[in-house]
């Protein structure tokens, strides 16, 4: 499931997952104000759908294709 397409649902536990520069937030929202207010939007939407418990994950290297 996308942040975009969990807005309003509520669960006990999420994962957020790629938390890091380039993935979330977005490499172009770096250059754009505009677009890194809605990448700081879209994170508060995916924080917040925990009820209980919350993951935030990121990996310490990721090779890109």
């Amino acid at each position: 499931m996308t942040v975009h397409s969990s807005k309003g649902l509520e669960f006990p536990i999420v994962f957020v997952v790629g938390l890091e520069d380039y993935i979330f937030p977005l490499a172009n929202a770096m250059m754009e104000p505009k677009t890194l207010e809605e990448e700081r939007r879209l994170m508060y939407v995916a924080v917040t759908r925990a009820k209980d418990i919350l993951f935030l994950s990121h990996a310490h290297s990721r090779m890109t294709w």
